[in-house]
């Protein structure tokens, strides 16, 4: 058993050592393998290749009885250093030296041959609906061997258990830093305590409302923070490396109908509309469109094109089938867009961030896509906004959060999420029609007021 596994485990090694030798190619691809360990041990590894220049692994490995598992690879170097952001989210760079390495922290290490960012090694449960529990966190060590440095990793897994590992990596640099801007952005980012990367996306720290749920849950969330910031702010080889690989894993959760379903049951829509487990969230999937576009402009990859297409098509027939419809003084007929949608349930409510999301896709598309269609939906939502403009507000200044079923306004809105997208919207007006919508404005300001007196930062400045 212990020579079957040492030779699998210097099999990677080797199979490390070959992802680390520049390849001839000038393009993004993706790969997957499978390979058996034991006749009851075996991983599955997605490979990401940027452009021949840099490579992102994720592997996920499994077996169906007790198992403790080893692996590594080779870091080619004389010597280096690794970094990590403490505790305090501050930058900490050492030389490398044998031993353990930092747990709970996305590592950076640099050698005088190539460059890595790893991930954290850890097990999970499956609890079913995209949902998972974090059982432990597993060590890693490194250790100089001759002209490079040895990083271990080793699992313990059970039939009900599985491991997960990945990291990217090029010869040259990854992200730098000691700039002062890639600093605030990668000290900023959560892989170990509220997000984890796992093998088919991004996953976020459950809420309590979604079911399953436990105390170390994370759920597959449709609109994938990490990725969508990567994507949008780049700056880095590290965010284009990352950001493509993630959001080509993720491709792969879109449904035949054309969304991204929310697996867990939200026990508040369950309890209130009757929505079950996969529904389709217009802000989720919004957000996610807008991911695909901002991508197909950067990189130019034929996948992102057809991921929001897709998603937009069945955005289109939510938004046909499930609204409520106003007019205003000159007889235009406006939307106000269901929120979400399950077959059988109630309609929901309609939050004002979602209507704000869904008009800025809709700008974006018709500016990629130049299709009228797009920007007849787009009008078509903020007639909807601006026939209600007064309902929105509240005798304090903030915004209320929802229309709901019953004609009525309710739910407490964010504290500056809302405010952002309104700004987005006002921004895509301006540019798109080279003017500033009066009533967008009225509740741009008004919720400024209210920000202003509450003391709330951290939102999006107004152009």
């Amino acid at each position: 058993m212990h020579l079957k596994k040492t030779i699998y485990s210097l099999f990677f090694v080797l199979l490390l050592m070959l992802l680390i030798r520049p390849l001839k190619i000038n393009a993004m691809s993706t790969t997957e393998e499978t390979i058996i360990i034991n006749d009851f041990s075996h991983y599955t590894q997605h490979n990401f290749n940027y452009n021949g220049i840099g490579k992102f692994f994720i592997r996920k490995i499994e077996s169906s009885k007790p198992f403790k598992y080893w692996t590594g690879y080779y870091l080619p170097g004389e010597s280096g250093t690794l970094s990590y952001f403490d505790n305090n989210k501050q930058l900490v760079t050492i030389p490398l030296k044998d031993g353990p390495l930092p747990s709970g922290k996305i590592l950076f290490l640099s050698t005088d041959s190539y460059n890595l960012i790893l991930g954290q090694g850890y097990t999970y449960k499956d609890l079913g609906s995209g949902t998972v529990d974090s059982q432990s966190s597993l060590p890693i060590s490194i250790k100089k061997v001759g002209s490079s440095y040895l990083i271990n990793y080793s699992y313990n897994l059970t039939e009900n258990i599985f491991g997960i590992l990945w990291g990217l990596g090029s010869k040259d640099i990854l992200v730098d830093l000691n700039k002062p801007n890639l600093n605030l952005i990668w000290r900023n980012y959560d892989f170990d305590k509220n997000a984890r990367i796992l093998f088919d996306g991004y996953h976020f720290k459950s809420p309590s409302s979604y079911l399953p749920h436990t105390a170390n849950s994370y759920w597959r969330i449709p609109s994938s923070y990490l990725t969508n910031s990567l994507i949008r702010t780049g700056g880095s080889l590290a965010s284009n490396i990352l950001g493509n690989a993630l959001l080509q894993i993720e491709s792969k959760n879109i449904q035949p109908e054309g969304f991204l379903p929310t697996l867990p049951r939200s026990t508040w829509l369950y309890n209130d509309y009757g929505i079950g487990s996969g529904f389709f969230d217009t802000r989720f999937n919004a957000d996610t469109i807008e991911t695909n576009i901002i991508a197909w402009r950067k990189f130019r990859v034929p996948q992102y094109r057809e991921n929001y297409l897709k998603l937009s098509d069945y955005y289109i027939k939510h938004f046909e089938n499930n609204h409520y419809g106003f007019f205003d003084s000159m007889g235009n007929e406006g939307y106000l867009v269901d929120d979400y949608f399950y077959p059988r349930a109630k309609y929901s409510h309609v939050s004002l961030n979602h209507q704000l999301q869904a008009i800025h896709i809709f700008y974006m598309l018709y500016e990629t896509e130049k299709d009228i269609k797009y920007l007849n939906i787009a009008d078509k939502m903020l007639i909807g906004i601006k026939v209600t403009r007064d309902r929105w507000i509240m005798a304090n200044g903030n915004l209320i959060y929802a229309y709901m079923p019953d004609g009525t306004m309710g739910l407490t809105d964010y504290p500056f999420l809302t405010y952002n997208d309104l700004v987005a919207v006002q921004t895509d007006l301006q540019r798109i029609k080279g003017i500033k919508d009066p009533d967008i404005e009225v509740l741009i300001n008004t919720k400024k007021l209210w920000m202003d007196r509450n003391n709330i930062t951290g939102y999006n400045p107004a152009f």
